[in-house]
């Protein structure tokens, strides 16, 4: 008597196929090569402007860092911190701005027919990660000019700029189809 009674409440608490079909087209998987591509666009975008913050902050509160954390004063010419300036300004606002909404749209985007959308928004992502990644590399290019005696600067830049230029093309051989993460447009 029980199982009759479980039958008939299961039968009219389930929805119609109609339902259930819908409901499964619209939350689609995201390819895994876009998403590990957007997270980590997200990621880096993150930690590039919370860096830049600090150490806008440390500077304009006159916060003495430790030498092995910066080059020597006045070691930057006119120029090279002209440069740096407009690297850092144009790099936080312009690139990782883009880098962050491309990711996000790429994540964000709902169903089957977004799939070549969020494939193209995870590559504008990686072009942009990829852009902000040379910008800081060429900053720490400038501080290695600026101050070419501060060992640990040249390690802790290098790793960096490595690091991040390895992630950028392992996400661009996965969004090609090659790696763990591949997959195919069907």
């Amino acid at each position: 008597m029980a199982d009759k009674v479980d039958k008939k409440l299961a039968a009219c608490l389930s929805l119609p196929t109609t339902v259930q079909k819908k409901q499964q087209q619209q939350k689609a998987p995201l390819l895994p090569a876009v998403q590990l591509t957007s997270l980590w666009a997200l990621l880096t975008a993150a930690i590039l402007v919370v860096s830049y913050a600090v150490g806008f902050a440390l500077v304009q509160g006159h916060i003495h860092t430790p030498s092995w954390m910066s080059p020597r004063a006045g070691s930057f010419t006119d120029a090279a911190a002209a440069e740096v300036s407009a690297i850092i300004f144009h790099g936080v606002v312009w690139c990782t701005a883009a880098q962050a909404a491309a990711a996000a749209l790429a994540l964000l985007l709902p169903g089957r027919r977004c799939r070549l959308s969020r494939r193209a928004l995870a590559c504008v992502a990686l072009a942009a990660a990829a852009t902000s990644h040379l910008m800081l590399a060429r900053v720490v290019a400038l501080y290695f000019t600026a101050d070419p005696g501060c060992v640990s600067f040249w390690i802790v830049g290098t790793l960096d700029v490595s690091y991040l230029a390895a992630w950028d093309l392992y996400c661009f051989l996965a969004l090609l189809g090659r790696g763990a993460y591949a997959n195919d447009l069907s």
